[in-house]
């Protein structure tokens, strides 16, 4: 029957803020926090999501996905839900869309989207209105959940592929926007317990963290945090740190923590039973075997 419940069985993802470091979260544990769930759709997913922060105001960037829509987008919101077009150009791309990474170099604000089906890592820069695309960083690989981590004058680029998500893959470029080369230690992880990325890379006062996603047992059912111990253009280790498992009301997996500043925001999911999925899984394939999308909002 595990056919059945590969068609009527469904993921339903929602976003958690915690006003922390994420490092003291990882420690303590999600149970020792009042988490705040959003609720910004009725959408199948809101997950994936990045918190940044824009002329003092708070945003949060997620792919949103609704098997009656095809391929997932980059939604973006204020924490009132108030939607933002900052992610207009890439959603125009006909394709898959998710892991929204979003980080902060010389003071401007940069991006590197999950777009695996155009077998490349491109980066994508805020220009005041919206996030236009600066440069491919990596070519002829369908990279997913990729992030960037500035560390002693380094961009270590973290990433793995759709073809082989547990396979984590370490690149490395003297200058944001200069040509990386594969690391000597990489692949850095083969594991389905902690290979694949579950958020960006964490720092506090000069330690260093990997997010991983825990899919031993199913498909985003909890993340691992590995510490970095030596990351150099020459050497990398790390070692396992902690688990994070998921809590009520959404206690079935989490694949996602990212943060800004002390703010913590996290994906969980609850997985529904509904045998009218039959029809909107088989729909949704469809779709996307024939470029098929409709927009999940009106102008």
């Amino acid at each position: 029957m595990n056919w059945v419940k590969k068609f009527t069985d469904q993921d339903f993802w929602r976003i958690g803020l915690i006003r922390k470091h994420p490092l003291d979260v990882i420690i303590n544990g999600l149970n020792a926090y009042d988490i705040h769930w959003f609720n910004f759709t009725d959408k199948d997913f809101e997950a994936d999501p990045f918190i940044f922060k824009l002329n003092d105001k708070d945003y949060i960037a997620y792919e949103i996905f609704d098997y009656s829509h095809g391929n997932g987008k980059i939604e973006c919101v204020d924490f009132d839900g108030k939607r933002y077009d900052f992610f207009e150009d890439v959603n125009k791309i006909v394709g898959h869309k998710s892991f929204p990474f979003i980080f902060e170099e010389e003071n401007e604000l940069y991006s590197i989207i999950e777009t695996s089906d155009l077998n490349e890592i491109s980066l994508y820069k805020f220009n005041g209105i919206k996030f236009e695309k600066v440069k491919v960083l990596l070519s002829d690989g369908k990279y997913i959940d990729s992030c960037i981590k500035k560390v002693d004058g380094v961009f270590y680029l973290f990433t793995s592929t759709s073809n082989d998500p547990f396979k984590q893959q370490l690149f490395f470029a003297d200058t944001l926007l200069g040509n990386y080369q594969q690391h000597p230690c990489s692949p850095i992880a083969n594991d389905n317990a902690f290979g694949r990325n579950g958020g960006p890379i964490i720092d506090r006062d000069n330690n260093y963290y990997r997010v991983c996603q825990n899919c031993a047992i199913t498909y985003g059912g909890s993340l691992k945090v590995m510490k970095i111990t030596t990351l150099s253009k020459t050497a990398y280790r790390e070692e396992f740190f902690k688990d994070i498992m998921p809590v009520a009301p959404f206690s079935d997996g989490i694949h996602t923590l990212s943060y800004w500043g002390n703010m913590t925001v996290i994906d969980s999911k609850n997985i529904l039973t509904k045998y009218s999925n039959i029809f909107r899984k088989i729909n949704y394939l469809a779709m996307v075997k024939f470029g098929k999308e409709i927009p999940f909002f009106d102008k």
